[in-house]
């Protein structure tokens, strides 16, 4: 857990989206730091987002480097989207060797079934660690989202429940991203909880109470 000093009560809704489709995602390969466009239907698949997305104003919104992020982003917030701060640790999990591979071609490889078994602590020949993939996911919170908490800090008075009053905050991400910021600050979840589709938004209500950040799903 974080550990700071900031006092009383603050929150953000932060509102986690998985990028559109792709053709490895099509294909069902491992797709990680491998930059690949959407597909052109993606952005019919992304219309309903885009439409409930529309009437928000984001206090501040931040997406992956890769392709797939910021032409999702491009779609669903057009008029926003210039505001978009890039960042490199909102990127998928790194998978190394098995990237572009599927499960048909891999399914009889030993290290491979050993990381199907044990994926938190085996690591893919190549790729980064989980444990190292999980830090650079908590260093963006806490670098992205408990100073923006401080800064914009809220009545102690003010109705937190008030899902209108709340401070709001856009991140265009992957889908293993999404998995494990629930899985650190969503209680009860683990990284298998939600496995979102492409294109899906979680609404995660992120709290700063005491020092320490926690998390509540939001049904938006």
């Amino acid at each position: 857990m974080v550990n700071t000093s900031y006092g009383n009560r603050f929150s953000v809704d932060v509102y986690l989206v998985r990028h559109g489709l792709t053709i490895w995602n099509q294909q069902r390969r491992y797709l990680g730091h491998t930059d690949l466009p959407l597909l052109p239907e993606a952005k019919k698949e992304l219309a309903g987002l885009r439409t409930s997305l529309r009437l928000i104003q984001f206090d501040q919104i931040y997406v992956s480097d890769l392709a797939r992020c910021t032409e999702t982003l491009d779609i669903i917030v057009p008029e926003q989207a210039h505001r978009a701060v890039l960042d490199v640790r909102l990127r998928e999990y790194h998978f190394g060797e098995y990237e572009g591979q599927t499960y048909e071609m891999l399914q009889h490889d030993p290290k491979y079934r050993q990381w199907i078994d044990d994926p938190l602590g085996v690591t893919p020949p190549g790729a980064e660690t989980f444990s190292h993939f999980s830090e650079r996911i908590e260093e963006f919170a806490e670098q992205r989202i408990i100073p923006y908490l401080c800064k914009t800090r809220r009545s102690k008075d003010q109705d937190m429940d008030d899902h209108n009053e709340v401070p709001k905050m856009l991140v265009v991400t992957h889908g293993g991203v999404i998995r494990q910021w629930a899985a650190k600050w969503l209680d009860g979840a683990v990284f298998n909880t939600f496995m979102p589709r492409p294109g899906e938004c979680l609404v995660l209500r992120f709290i700063l109470s005491g020092g320490e950040l926690s998390a509540q799903k939001i049904d938006d």
